[in-house]
């Protein structure tokens, strides 16, 4: 009855409460009528293996499912600010026109909209510091070694002051929520505005306007910080478990993988475990142009005594001609020759690259390539496969990051046909669930090499090359949609039409969670003495 009688005299609360209960409605449809449907695809054969894996969620992943998922959907391509950049102005121009209607006319919210405006104001300053000083570093680095720092190091002054970033942003709110909550403390916001009204500029429109892209700017520096620190915590993800026990002589591995020694958010420890606990034996850590984060990774194992196999391998990464090429069992550093620099590792071309790595015993495997119309004909550019295959390449990828559609058909049936290796690699970035894998059979499983392991797969025939789906596509948005980060709104729509019931049932517990706490400080600003509030902010 109290709630009653609290939703009929706050029209706005009335209006959260009908939303939150549609979305409750929606959450428990889901858990009586959904079924999650995972897709294995093996596509040596172009076969659907659904049937012979499952993908486990732990107990674990249901607990966090909410915000793990978030972290997985947001990934690393950040797009999707362009929709915050396209809602936002939409959003403010509704509140100041209903503020100025005298709609909003709320004393209270004008008080408490201080503290949030402080701590946004505070993150544009410290983005754009940021911005600067990683600028100035990866500068540096590029006038003293030129491409070479910008390929191998140009993630580390980003992900230190990004993280940075985060941090102090998140002192500055804990600082700004203690002032605001402890019974001594004043936050004195009329004296900082005191000092900026002596300070006018005389053109309003320009101050606005200003005003306005600083709130932009803050609310995307914030955004993007929860972004960053998402995807960086490595949530339980899921667990690839064969309905038949693997036998001694299978193995599953994956050949592409990035850690935080390129542009991978993850540590090579923390790859390590994340590989074991979705039933992976054994993986090639693949940073672009270094061997850093396999010998990090393989340290790991072997100090810890962990039953993993991590296999040495680099992503010789040339984007000055777009080709990327994994190679595995050299323990040397190769680059391209834009990454050439007196007295770094070996620099050479591709058909260079590839010569040398096979006449040092090593294998060599071209990534997520391309099927386009070469113009001096065949397909692929620059180089065209059979280009490509005449310098020696071992195989190509055929699946890469779950994809096995389009192009990857069309290198799949060239690779097949010319009795190279079929490959494929997750060429995962990020804390989000494996999305590709092989499955191999070894005649000697005591004999893990990386030549065992490629001479088996020559044959095509004892190995598969599977591409998980988590969440199949029952809506998809046009490309020119998910460029402009509708791609966030897209994976949402399919994850959530593909949610098991305790996954819905997660939801339901987090969504009445932040429901209370909305509730309940709602309930506590209304309450509020607005006496205090101004003795209190102002």
């Amino acid at each position: 009855m109290a709630l009653k009688a609290f939703l009929k005299k706050n029209k706005f609360f009335s209006i959260i409460t009908l939303v939150f209960t549609i979305w409750i409605l929606f959450l428990i449809i889901l858990a009586i009528f959904n079924r999650r449907n995972v897709i294995f695809w093996e596509n040596i054969s172009n076969t659907d293996v659904s049937s012979e894996y499952l993908s486990v969620l732990p107990p674990l992943r249901y607990i966090l499912e909410p915000i793990a998922q978030l972290s997985f959907i947001l990934e690393m391509e950040f797009s999707w600010l362009f929709i915050v950049i396209i809602i936002y102005p939409i959003l403010r121009i509704i509140y100041l026109i209903l503020r100025k209607k005298g709609i909003i006319h709320s004393k209270k919210l004008r008080l408490i909209k201080n503290p949030l405006v402080d701590v946004i104001r505070f993150s544009y300053k410290v983005l754009m510091l940021t911005i600067l000083v990683i600028g100035l570093i990866i500068l540096a680095g590029y006038l003293i070694q030129g491409y070479f720092f910008v390929s191998r190091y140009f993630m580390i002054p980003v992900q230190i002051g990004v993280h940075l970033c985060i941090i102090l942003i998140i002192i500055k709110t804990l600082y700004v929520l203690i002032k605001l909550f402890h019974p001594r403390l004043q936050c004195n916001y009329s004296k900082k505005r005191k000092k900026k009204v002596k300070k006018r500029i005389k053109r309003r429109s320009l101050k606005s306007i200003k005003r306005e892209f600083v709130y932009l700017v803050g609310v995307c520096s914030l955004l993007l910080g929860i972004n960053i620190l998402l995807i960086s915590i490595p949530f339980p993800t899921h667990r690839i478990v064969p309905i038949v026990p693997l036998d001694d002589d299978e193995f599953l591995f994956d050949f592409h993988v990035h850690t935080t020694y390129s542009d991978g958010w993850l540590t090579p420890e923390e790859r390590v475990l994340w590989y074991i606990e979705q039933g992976i034996s054994g993986a090639a850590f693949s940073d672009h142009d270094n061997i850093r984060g396999a010998s990090a990774a393989q340290n790991f194992v072997e100090v810890n005594g962990l039953q993993f196999i991590v296999f040495m391998a680099e992503e010789w990464t040339d984007n000055e001609n777009g080709i990327h090429m994994n190679y595995f069992g050299i323990a040397e550093e190769l680059v391209p020759l834009q990454s050439y620099t007196p007295g770094g590792p070996t620099a050479k071309n591709a058909q260079d690259t590839i010569a040398y790595v096979k006449a040092n015993g090593g294998y060599i495997t071209v990534n997520h390539y391309n099927a386009d119309p070469n113009p001096n004909g065949g397909v692929g550019v620059p180089y065209n496969l059979t280009q490509l295959r005449d310098w020696g390449v071992d195989g190509f990828e055929i699946i890469n990051g779950g994809s096995y559609g389009g192009k990857y058909q069309d290198i799949r049936n060239f690779t097949l046909s010319n009795n190279l290796i079929c490959i494929g690699g997750s060429d995962i970035h990020t804390n989000e669930p494996l999305n590709t894998f092989i499955k191999i059979k070894l005649s000697d499983p005591t004999n893990l090499t990386i030549t065992n392991i490629f001479e088996t797969m020559k044959t095509n025939s004892t190995h598969e090359v599977i591409g998980i789906k988590l969440n199949p596509k029952a809506v998809d948005f046009p490309g020119d949609l998910n460029d402009f980060g509708f791609y966030v709104i897209e994976d949402f729509i399919n994850y959530f039409l593909n949610v098991d019931v305790y996954q819905s049932l997660s939801w339901i517990i987090w969504s009445g969670a932040v429901y209370i706490i909305i509730f309940l400080s709602y309930r506590k600003i209304k309450k509020v003495d607005i006496a205090f509030l101004k003795r209190k902010i102002l």
